[in-house]
């Protein structure tokens, strides 16, 4: 199956937590999301994957859908066939509201599923919004893999989804590098608190995964960035 090259890229604390607003800044002054960011950007990465309960972040208010005027056509829709850089989201019950198709100049394409309305399928064509379609109830992660590669050609993904997210990402086999930078925190929230991969459902028998290094650097402010390559 033809998908993209999948970097699972994430700033976590050394018990690898992940929610950034429950952390003080680092020595020196600095946030977590400026090494999140400045570490990311060196990826030169134009595509990057997020789930329902971060891309609410960036959509817009909760708008009240309008039955279309007219049948919407079946299939996957491409609002912007020339975009360069994309933020993609998961919404498989239709409930993100983008007003328009950009996110700080990103397009913006959701994986959406049969179950959504005509009036969401509407909503998002007229806010310029792409969307593909990827299973009858759920998001299928390979099926959408594979569109993202056929459809809009990418060839290079970075997640940065909530463990959830991510834990089915690298469950299905789909995640082929992960970068994370450790910064000097100890979150110790447990359980309740999102971690760095956390799928839904009963732990499996066995790991994920098991990875080979492929490179450490030391930052400032105490924290490691680590990259390594999952094995198959």
């Amino acid at each position: 199956m033809k998908r993209p090259y999948v970097i699972c890229h994430m700033c976590t604390t050394i018990d690898a937590k992940v929610l950034g607003d429950r952390w003080s800044k680092l020595p020196g002054g600095k946030a977590g999301g400026n090494l999140f960011e400045t570490t990311a950007a060196r990826f030169g990465i134009d595509a990057w994957l997020v789930g329902t309960t971060t891309m609410k972040e960036f959509s817009g208010r909760a708008a009240k859908l309008r039955p279309p005027p007219a049948p919407v056509r079946p299939g996957d829709f491409v609002a912007n066939p020339k975009a360069k850089s994309f933020a993609i989201g998961i919404d498989a019950k239709g409930v993100l509201r983008f007003q328009s198709g950009d996110v700080d100049g990103d397009h913006v394409v959701l994986l959406i599923t049969e179950r959504v309305s005509d009036a969401y399928r509407a909503h998002l064509r007229k806010a310029g919004v792409s969307y593909l379609l990827c299973g009858p109830t759920r998001v299928d992660l390979p099926r959408a893999m594979n569109k993202l590669y056929t459809t809009l050609g990418l060839r290079k993904l970075m997640l940065e989804g909530g463990g959830r997210l991510n834990g089915s990402m690298l469950q299905a086999g789909l995640v082929d590098e992960i970068s994370q930078v450790v910064l000097p925190i100890v979150d110790g929230g447990g359980p309740g608190v999102t971690g760095f991969f956390d799928p839904p459902g009963r732990p499996p028998r066995s790991a994920a995964a098991s990875l080979r290094l492929l490179g450490h650097e030391s930052l400032k402010g105490g924290a490691h960035w680590f990259r390594y390559r999952v094995r198959r």
